[in-house]
């Protein structure tokens, strides 16, 4: 840091001197129209529906025409994928450590199954959470006639 120069401490002094004086004085209150208007504001913004994300409906919304169908063909080529990712994760969870623990040490051989296990699960767990999204996306796109 750079040492305060003599015009730094005047300052400090000076204005040790007059916090004071200032912490003694009323606030100023904020002229009657402003608060009529900022209270008119706030009620014009509460008034308004809740939108989670441009193009995304409000929760109080009805969904789109085509959503339950497309949700659920979303599901249906996502969730043997998922089941095959959980057994395939099983199954090198019970037998990978095993198998490396020949060439390394237990608890290393556990890790290095167990990392990329962790990231391939959040990874289609991510995915799995995100169909609702897609499908609404869907849904609004074919009902404005956009395949």
């Amino acid at each position: 840091m750079t040492e305060p120069r003599s015009d730094e401490a005047q300052l400090a002094v000076d204005l040790a001197v007059l916090a004071p004086v200032l912490d003694g004085a009323p606030a100023p209150a904020p002229s009657p129209a402003l608060v009529a208007r900022t209270l008119r504001l706030a009620l014009d913004e509460l008034a308004k529906p809740p939108a989670l994300l441009p193009g995304v409906a409000a929760a109080r919304a009805q969904l789109p025409v085509g959503f339950r169908r497309e949700l659920a063909r979303l599901l249906a080529a996502a969730l043997p994928a998922l089941a095959l990712g959980l057994a395939w994760a099983a199954l090198v969870l019970r037998h990978g450590p095993a198998w490396l623990g020949g060439w390394l040490p237990a608890d290393l051989a556990l890790a290095l199954i167990g990392a990329p296990l962790l990231v391939g699960l959040c990874a289609l767990g991510l995915t799995t959470a995100s169909l609702p999204l897609l499908a609404h996306r869907r849904a609004l796109l074919r009902m404005r006639g956009t395949s």
